[in-house]
């Protein structure tokens, strides 16, 4: 599919799209500023014939400085600390960022851990598979998440999708979780879990959403007297179960089973209500967000 530069989108035409949109936490052992993150970054953008062109960082010290693809690479292969990074792809050339269509960003300045937030307009690639590549080429490079999920949401007005949306929602989304981060070397967790009623604690997720990045946290907790991994496999099928790595897997839920499957998990405890972002079918009319 040609690759439609995303300067020459209007801003109501804009504003009627919809993002299939990734949010990814990583704890504090997770260094981001690696060669690899670029390099993941870069086989996912040209997954979908939109090469990665240049990448914006900002350093500690509040420094800005945009690179070349090469010069990140570098640069990040020394394991540098910074604040920001935004991946910027051909189709953004000469866009202002609060216009971009397809974003990919890392805020490092999350409490405990940092957030990566990858979206693109529907329609551009088989749903949600390019968000999936994403995860497949941090994870082989040891860069392993603790929780997130792919959803679908309106673009919405210029300054709102991509420059806020994930300090504004994303991250206040994944805190709420209350989310245990185990340490990569051992199985010590830097938060308890939720007390839920009766005494069980959980270690909860958002809601269901159609994908959904999982640890060995989150599976190996007791649902009825099985695992989440065996519930899921019974009821979604083990198809839906895509491992990333021994300690993660993308949870793939089908779209027809999802409202079933966040009604099963929240009388479980393993849900919180409320949502800020809920999924939105591909035929559906009305992409307006429910948030």
């Amino acid at each position: 599919m040609k690759i439609e530069k995303a300067r020459c989108v209007s801003e109501s035409v804009r504003q009627e799209m919809t993002a299939e949109a990734l949010a990814v936490a990583f704890d504090m052992g997770t260094h981001m500023g690696r060669r690899a993150v670029i390099d993941a970054i870069a086989v996912t953008m040209d997954s979908i014939g939109d090469p990665l062109e240049k990448v914006w960082l900002e350093d500690i010290t509040g420094k800005r400085r945009t690179l070349k693809v090469g010069e990140a690479q570098a640069l990040l292969g020394d394991r540098t600390n910074f604040r920001y990074i935004w991946a910027m792809p051909e189709s953004e050339r000469r866009n202002t960022k609060s216009m971009w269509l397809t974003a990919v960003t890392i805020d490092n300045l999350a409490v405990n851990g940092a957030i990566l937030f990858f979206a693109l307009p529907r329609g551009r690639a088989p749903e949600f598979e390019p968000h999936l590549t994403l995860l497949r080429s941090l994870t082989q490079a040891g860069i392993v998440p603790h929780y997130g999920f792919g959803y679908a949401r309106q673009y919405g007005s210029p300054d709102y999708f991509a420059l806020s949306y994930v300090r504004d929602n994303a991250i206040g989304a994944i805190e709420r979780t209350g989310w245990a981060r185990p340490s990569s070397s051992s199985n010590h967790r830097a938060r308890k879990p939720a007390e839920r009623p009766y005494g069980e604690a959980r270690v909860p997720i958002l809601d269901i959403f159609p994908v959904n990045v999982l640890s060995e946290v989150h599976l190996r907790q007791k649902l009825a007297g099985e695992s989440f991994k065996d519930w899921i496999v019974r009821n979604t099928g083990p198809e839906s179960l895509v491992p990333l790595t021994a300690q993660c897997c993308a949870w793939v839920v089908p779209a027809p089973l999802m409202g079933w499957v966040s009604e099963q998990l929240q009388g479980f405890g393993m849900t919180l209500r409320d949502p800020p972002v809920r999924y939105q079918p591909r035929a559906a009319r009305d992409l307006r967000p429910d948030c």
